[in-house]
């Protein structure tokens, strides 16, 4: 009962407003919220209105006064799915998972342009928002404060200990105090000594055990310490999980791979995805559809002109990224021999 006198008193202080009545302009955006159980099929839609601009703060407060609203009646959410738009993507970012653990004297790794690096450093001072730090450089070379934003830090990986040949790392190279990717060579029991070869240069270097943690680090492995954008549920205390929506990231994939090898001049190709060194084309695409244009009984996709030659409509268009992208295509692919051709040469 509390709940929902709590509930209808927000209504009525939001319809008593002296914004209620202010002259709206045409709107250029619709947001739309809609609520998906975890456990059954069932949807239903619980926001729905025109927008001009929404920042994340804006996002962020609308999501969890639903989830709280929610949670009064029952309901309990455990995270939100969006899809690719640039107020999504930003919403998602606002809740940077290691720039929110991160506290003073922390250790970091934050990136130097002049030596095209990541150095060690301690976090001195953060603004509100965390989107910028204040470290200091734990190399007594770098004298000064360095103000970094938040995208241009990294958590370190973690010290190693022991290494065996082969073992891919980092090398500082004492001649220009920068870090280069270098390998294990070899091992000296009796010195306790690593050799380590620059691989831009062959270069070899034996490190003193004394000296591995000052001029030897692990290869940075982003797989480990990706960045991560989660946060805690401020009604349950429990984790809230950011899911992007899989069409539409579908979508995605569609309108990059169309940009993909498509021109034969220099610099008329936006994207050139490469696969086990041979081109990811969109003139795949196009070859199964000419294909099946010209050979009437070997109907075997649903590809038409809205699938081959995307215009801004189509590219919107969901379904038509899910039948491009589908099993049928794939198996066409495999079964035109002139397609072969077409990534032979690269």
């Amino acid at each position: 009962m509390q709940c929902e006198k709590e509930l209808q008193t927000e209504l009525q202080v939001e319809n008593n407003s002296p914004n209620s009545n202010y002259d709206r302009g045409i709107s250029t955006q619709v947001h739309q919220i809609v609520w998906h159980s975890a456990t059954c099929k069932f949807a239903y839609p619980i926001a729905y209105y025109g927008i001009n601009i929404l920042t994340a703060h804006e996002i962020n407060k609308i999501l969890f006064q639903l989830a709280a609203n929610l949670e009064c009646i029952g309901i309990h959410t455990i995270g939100s799915i969006c899809d690719g738009a640039g107020e999504n993507r930003n919403h998602i970012k606002s809740f940077d998972w290691w720039a929110s653990t991160w506290s003073l004297n922390d250790i970091v790794e934050v990136y130097i342009a002049q030596n095209n690096n990541y150095e060690k450093a301690k976090i001195i001072a953060t603004n509100l928002d965390r989107s910028k730090f204040t470290v200091r450089l734990l190399d007594p070379s770098f004298s000064n404060n360095i103000q970094a934003d938040r995208n241009l830090i990294r958590p370190p990986m973690p010290t190693k200990q022991n290494w065996n040949i082969n073992d891919s790392c980092e090398f500082k190279n004492p001649k220009d105090n920068k870090w280069h990717t270098a390998v294990v060579t070899n091992l000296d029991s009796k010195t306790q000594t690593l050799v380590i070869t620059i691989l831009s240069n062959n270069e070899e270097w034996r490190i003193e055990n004394a000296s591995q943690d000052t001029y030897v680090r692990p290869l940075y492995n982003a797989q480990i310490h990706w960045t991560n954008y989660k946060t805690i549920n401020p009604i349950t205390n429990s984790p809230w999980y950011f899911i992007s929506d899989p069409t539409h990231v579908f979508k995605k994939l569609r309108n990059n791979l169309s940009k993909s090898h498509v021109g034969e001049g220099r610099g008329r190709n936006i994207r050139e995805i490469m696969l086990d060194g041979k081109e990811v084309s969109w003139r795949h695409i196009q070859g199964v559809y000419e294909y099946t244009c010209k050979n009437v009984t070997a109907k075997i996709t649903r590809l038409t002109k809205r699938h081959v030659w995307l215009t801004s409509w189509s590219k919107m268009r969901v379904d038509l990224a899910e039948q491009t992208l589908s099993r049928d295509v794939e198996s066409a692919m495999e079964m035109i021999d002139e397609l072969k051709e077409i990534s032979s040469g690269t």
